[in-house]
């Protein structure tokens, strides 16, 4: 039987006890309200981050109106990343990874459109 401590009083307790006996405080974890919600945009950051790192591997010529269209791509996964980092969404490291690979895509059609 593991004993623990009441989050209030700091009287022993039963592991399993709800709420403390001594002071009645609820012993139930708290989830933080910035916790609560979906990684929807982390998944749109990273899926947009690794089509244009595909696209990089396509060997074929690309015109401006292509570089353009990729390059829009990479910004919105570039957004779409900092947005979920900044309102601290569930999903965060699925964030950074397609900030991090859009952000190496659009760097290169950026080079790229420059020539």
């Amino acid at each position: 039987m593991a004993m623990v401590y009441c989050r209030a009083c700091a009287k022993e307790l039963h592991e399993t006890a709800p709420s403390c006996p001594q002071c009645g405080a609820s012993q139930q974890a708290v989830v933080p309200p910035h916790a609560v919600g979906t990684p929807w945009l982390a998944i749109v950051s990273l899926v947009l981050g690794i089509l244009c790192v595909l696209s990089l591997f396509d060997d074929s010529e690309w015109d401006r109106d292509t570089l353009t269209g990729l390059g829009a791509f990479a910004v919105a996964g570039l957004i779409c990343g900092i947005i979920s980092i900044n309102k601290r969404n569930p999903g965060h490291n699925l964030a950074i990874a397609g900030v991090v690979l859009s952000g190496l895509a659009g760097l290169v059609f950026l080079g790229l459109s420059i020539d």
